[in-house]
Protein backbone atom coordinates (compact mmCIF):
# COMPACT_ATOMS: atom_id res chain seq x y z
CA UNK A 1 0.00 0.00 0.00
CA UNK A 2 2.85 2.24 0.79
CA UNK A 3 4.62 1.48 -2.04
CA UNK A 4 1.55 2.03 -3.80
CA UNK A 5 1.14 5.70 -2.72
CA UNK A 6 4.80 6.88 -2.95
CA UNK A 7 4.36 5.29 -6.68
CA UNK A 8 1.27 7.40 -7.59
CA UNK A 9 2.92 10.55 -5.83
CA UNK A 10 5.41 10.51 -8.11
CA UNK A 11 3.85 9.64 -11.40
CA UNK A 12 1.51 12.59 -10.63
CA UNK A 13 4.25 14.75 -9.26
CA UNK A 14 2.73 15.03 -6.39
CA UNK A 15 5.91 14.61 -4.41
CA UNK A 16 8.94 15.59 -6.38
CA UNK A 17 12.65 14.89 -5.42
CA UNK A 18 14.25 18.20 -7.40
CA UNK A 19 16.60 20.92 -6.86
CA UNK A 20 17.85 19.53 -3.49
CA UNK A 21 14.45 19.38 -1.82
CA UNK A 22 11.76 16.97 -1.15
CA UNK A 23 8.60 18.41 -1.87
CA UNK A 24 4.95 16.85 -1.55
CA UNK A 25 2.29 18.77 -2.90
CA UNK A 26 3.70 22.20 -1.51
CA UNK A 27 4.66 20.81 1.74
CA UNK A 28 8.68 20.42 1.83
CA UNK A 29 9.76 17.38 4.08
CA UNK A 30 12.79 16.19 4.62
CA UNK A 31 14.42 12.50 5.38
CA UNK A 32 15.06 12.10 9.31
CA UNK A 33 17.75 9.50 10.14
CA UNK A 34 16.80 7.03 12.84
CA UNK A 35 20.24 8.09 14.44
CA UNK A 36 19.31 11.49 14.57
CA UNK A 37 15.32 10.30 16.57
CA UNK A 38 17.51 8.24 18.68
CA UNK A 39 20.18 10.71 19.71
CA UNK A 40 18.03 13.49 20.51
CA UNK A 41 16.26 10.73 22.55
CA UNK A 42 18.96 10.23 24.75
CA UNK A 43 19.65 13.96 25.04
CA UNK A 44 16.33 14.48 26.08
CA UNK A 45 16.23 11.26 28.71
CA UNK A 46 19.98 12.23 30.06
CA UNK A 47 19.09 15.88 30.83
CA UNK A 48 15.15 14.83 32.47
CA UNK A 49 13.26 16.64 29.87
CA UNK A 50 11.76 13.67 27.57
CA UNK A 51 8.59 15.68 27.82
CA UNK A 52 10.44 18.98 25.97
CA UNK A 53 10.52 16.17 23.19
CA UNK A 54 7.53 14.79 23.41
CA UNK A 55 6.19 18.67 22.95
CA UNK A 56 8.31 19.10 19.99
CA UNK A 57 6.81 16.12 18.66
CA UNK A 58 3.47 17.08 19.53
CA UNK A 59 4.21 20.09 17.98
CA UNK A 60 5.79 17.97 14.26
CA UNK A 61 3.07 16.21 13.84
CA UNK A 62 0.00 18.46 14.64
CA UNK A 63 1.84 21.05 11.77
CA UNK A 64 2.86 18.11 9.24
CA UNK A 65 -0.54 16.66 8.87
CA UNK A 66 -2.91 19.98 9.11
CA UNK A 67 -0.52 20.16 5.88
CA UNK A 68 -1.06 17.65 4.40
CA UNK A 69 -4.74 18.00 5.10
CA UNK A 70 -5.30 21.09 3.30
CA UNK A 71 -2.51 20.29 0.58
CA UNK A 72 -4.78 17.24 -0.32
CA UNK A 73 -7.84 18.81 0.38
CA UNK A 74 -8.94 15.43 2.39
CA UNK A 75 -12.45 15.60 3.45
CA UNK A 76 -12.82 12.89 6.15
CA UNK A 77 -11.25 11.58 8.94
CA UNK A 78 -10.96 8.25 7.12
CA UNK A 79 -8.84 9.84 4.21
CA UNK A 80 -6.90 11.57 6.89
CA UNK A 81 -5.60 9.12 9.22
CA UNK A 82 -4.95 6.80 6.23
CA UNK A 83 -2.69 9.15 4.70
CA UNK A 84 -1.31 9.65 7.69
CA UNK A 85 -0.27 6.52 8.52
CA UNK A 86 1.36 6.04 4.88
CA UNK A 87 3.15 8.84 5.79
CA UNK A 88 4.90 7.61 8.75
CA UNK A 89 5.69 4.63 6.91
CA UNK A 90 6.99 5.97 4.16
CA UNK A 91 9.08 8.19 6.00
CA UNK A 92 10.97 5.29 7.85
CA UNK A 93 9.20 5.71 11.14
CA UNK A 94 8.35 1.55 11.50
CA UNK A 95 5.57 -0.84 10.02
CA UNK A 96 2.30 0.21 11.25
CA UNK A 97 -0.93 -2.02 11.92
CA UNK A 98 -3.92 -0.75 12.86
CA UNK A 99 -5.52 -3.21 15.61
CA UNK A 100 -8.92 -0.23 16.30
CA UNK A 101 -10.13 3.08 15.08
CA UNK A 102 -12.72 4.97 15.91
CA UNK A 103 -13.08 8.28 14.36
CA UNK A 104 -13.03 11.17 17.05
CA UNK A 105 -11.96 8.93 19.72
CA UNK A 106 -8.90 6.99 19.58
CA UNK A 107 -6.67 4.91 17.30
CA UNK A 108 -4.52 1.56 18.70
CA UNK A 109 -1.97 0.69 16.43
CA UNK A 110 1.50 -1.26 16.58
CA UNK A 111 4.97 -1.13 15.58
CA UNK A 112 6.21 -4.25 14.38
CA UNK A 113 9.89 -2.79 13.40
CA UNK A 114 11.37 -0.09 15.37
CA UNK A 115 14.33 1.75 13.34
CA UNK A 116 15.41 3.17 16.55
CA UNK A 117 16.14 0.19 18.61
CA UNK A 118 19.70 -0.56 17.36
CA UNK A 119 20.57 2.45 18.88
CA UNK A 120 19.26 1.67 22.36
CA UNK A 121 21.31 -2.00 22.52
CA UNK A 122 23.51 -1.30 25.41
CA UNK A 123 21.12 0.77 27.44
CA UNK A 124 19.00 -0.23 30.18
CA UNK A 125 15.31 1.00 29.49
CA UNK A 126 12.62 0.22 32.07
CA UNK A 127 10.13 2.54 30.31
CA UNK A 128 8.47 2.92 26.75
CA UNK A 129 10.75 4.98 25.15
CA UNK A 130 9.48 5.69 21.43
CA UNK A 131 8.63 9.27 22.53
CA UNK A 132 9.00 10.79 19.18
CA UNK A 133 6.58 8.22 17.48
CA UNK A 134 4.40 8.95 20.50
CA UNK A 135 4.73 12.94 20.42
CA UNK A 136 3.89 13.17 16.33
CA UNK A 137 1.42 10.76 16.62
CA UNK A 138 -0.77 12.36 18.92
CA UNK A 139 -0.13 15.91 17.39
CA UNK A 140 -1.19 14.48 13.76
CA UNK A 141 -4.21 12.50 15.80
CA UNK A 142 -5.39 15.81 16.87
CA UNK A 143 -6.61 16.48 13.03
CA UNK A 144 -7.78 13.00 13.09
CA UNK A 145 -10.10 12.88 15.56
CA UNK A 146 -10.83 16.89 15.61
CA UNK A 147 -10.08 17.10 18.73
CA UNK A 148 -6.69 17.88 21.72
CA UNK A 149 -5.22 13.86 21.78
CA UNK A 150 -2.52 12.34 23.39
CA UNK A 151 -0.39 9.04 23.13
CA UNK A 152 0.78 6.38 25.48
CA UNK A 153 3.06 3.77 24.11
CA UNK A 154 2.16 1.01 26.68
CA UNK A 155 4.94 -1.74 24.99
CA UNK A 156 7.98 -1.03 23.43
CA UNK A 157 10.49 -3.08 21.50
CA UNK A 158 13.56 -0.36 22.77
CA UNK A 159 13.00 -2.10 26.42
CA UNK A 160 12.73 -5.54 24.60
CA UNK A 161 8.72 -6.25 24.27
CA UNK A 162 8.01 -7.81 20.83
CA UNK A 163 6.48 -4.99 19.04
CA UNK A 164 5.53 -1.10 20.46
CA UNK A 165 2.04 -0.67 21.39
CA UNK A 166 0.57 2.85 21.10
CA UNK A 167 -3.29 4.50 21.92
CA UNK A 168 -3.88 7.67 20.79
CA UNK A 169 -6.90 8.97 22.18
CA UNK A 170 -8.80 12.28 23.25
CA UNK A 171 -8.31 12.65 27.24
CA UNK A 172 -11.62 11.12 28.01
CA UNK A 173 -10.95 8.11 25.98
CA UNK A 174 -7.27 7.29 27.79
CA UNK A 175 -9.36 8.01 30.97
CA UNK A 176 -11.66 5.39 30.25
CA UNK A 177 -8.84 3.06 29.31
CA UNK A 178 -7.46 3.93 32.21
CA UNK A 179 -4.09 5.40 30.60
CA UNK A 180 -4.19 9.04 30.85
CA UNK A 181 -2.74 9.39 34.23
CA UNK A 182 0.53 7.42 32.18
CA UNK A 183 0.61 10.28 29.96
CA UNK A 184 -0.17 12.92 31.98
CA UNK A 185 3.03 11.85 34.66
CA UNK A 186 4.90 10.52 31.67
CA UNK A 187 4.80 13.89 29.98
CA UNK A 188 4.18 16.36 32.83
CA UNK A 189 0.41 17.62 30.90
CA UNK A 190 0.38 20.09 33.79
CA UNK A 191 2.72 21.84 31.51
CA UNK A 192 2.19 21.39 28.03
CA UNK A 193 -1.65 21.37 27.86
CA UNK A 194 -1.83 24.91 27.98
CA UNK A 195 0.56 24.92 25.11
CA UNK A 196 -1.23 22.26 23.14
CA UNK A 197 -4.78 24.16 23.65
CA UNK A 198 -3.35 27.55 21.85
CA UNK A 199 -1.77 25.57 19.17
CA UNK A 200 -4.72 23.58 18.76
CA UNK A 201 -7.05 26.73 18.27
CA UNK A 202 -5.06 29.60 16.96
CA UNK A 203 -2.43 28.07 14.81
CA UNK A 204 -2.45 28.90 11.01
CA UNK A 205 0.20 29.60 8.23
CA UNK A 206 0.35 33.27 9.13
CA UNK A 207 1.32 32.66 12.58
CA UNK A 208 3.49 29.79 12.51
CA UNK A 209 6.40 31.50 12.88
CA UNK A 210 5.25 33.30 16.18
CA UNK A 211 3.75 30.37 17.84
CA UNK A 212 6.98 28.62 17.23
CA UNK A 213 9.31 30.43 19.04
CA UNK A 214 6.50 31.56 21.67
CA UNK A 215 6.87 27.48 22.58
CA UNK A 216 10.66 27.19 22.12
CA UNK A 217 10.81 30.30 24.74
CA UNK A 218 8.05 28.62 27.02
CA UNK A 219 9.71 24.81 27.01
CA UNK A 220 12.99 27.21 27.27
CA UNK A 221 11.98 28.36 30.76
CA UNK A 222 10.45 25.08 32.21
Amino acid sequence: MVMGLLAKLLMTKQLKFENGVIELKGTYLTLLPSFFVAELTKYYMKENNLYKFYMLSWYWGFVLVRSVVHSFNLKTQDQIYSLGMDLAEAMGLGLYKTHDYYPGKYTHFVVKTNPITKYFKDEKIMEPLDIFVAGSMAGGGCLVHNKLCQNVETSCMIKGDPVCDFITGTEEELKSRGVWDVAYKRYKLDKLLPLQNKIFIEFNEENEAELSSYIIDKLNKM
